[in-house]
């Protein structure tokens, strides 16, 4: 029960940042849908190990995926750190923002960097302007009251994984569970064609699907 009511509490935190974040978006010219659904909990991706290289801790779902016809965002419970947890309800919100429909492309880009979120557009993090926000409204808000939750350790196999673009180009492949662990696969098609902002290339990795 103690960690049923936790988990209600945490997501009373998100709704409560969330409602903080809106002036944020609108002075770039966006809105966060007013009835996103806000959570705690695994993503479709599963509880993530953590020795894994590309941790998934945050998900948006599009309203088609939800039997309410809303946008629904999960926010692992493998991370508990306020500021990280904010900046992943972040990017989450933009993604709910164009319903999911532009992936992380143009769109997204535009959407995230716009509220102050920078680097690769599959994992972003908050540039410090943003970070000093977000720690404000923390501040104001509370901490985060959500324990960090470990996932137990998956012994190795030898079955073969099927692998997806992280950047969702629509690249797939098989690759061992071993493989995937110690030598992550570059996507063929995107990790030469993207730039970050100071016109570096951009590694895309395939991820599990």
């Amino acid at each position: 029960m103690k960690n049923e009511n936790n988990n209600k509490i945490a997501e009373v935190w998100l709704d409560k940042l969330s409602a903080r974040l809106n002036p944020l978006f609108k002075e770039s010219g966006n809105i966060i849908p007013e009835d996103v659904k806000l959570h705690c909990g695994w993503t479709s991706k599963g509880s993530g190990r953590a020795s894994a290289k590309h941790q998934v801790l945050g998900e948006c779902f599009s309203r088609s995926c939800s039997a309410k016809g809303v946008n629904e965002i999960f926010i692992s419970p493998v991370r508990a750190d306020s500021l990280r947890v904010a900046d992943v309800l972040v990017h989450e919100l933009c993604h709910a923002i164009d319903d999911c429909q532009d992936g992380h492309g143009s769109k997204f880009r535009s959407i995230a960097t716009g509220v102050g979120l920078t680097g690769k557009m599959t994992a972003t993090v908050a540039s410090p302007e943003l970070e000093e926000k977000l720690k404000a409204i923390i501040a104001d808000i509370g901490e985060y009251p959500q324990s960090e939750l470990k996932a137990p350790e998956k012994k190795q196999s030898t079955r073969m994984l099927k692998m997806i673009c992280e950047n969702e180009c629509g690249a797939s492949c098989y690759q061992s569970a071993k493989q995937s662990e110690e030598n992550p696969m570059l996507c063929s098609n995107c990790s030469e064609l993207q730039e970050d902002e100071l016109g570096y290339t951009v590694q895309t990795y395939m991820v599990q699907a």
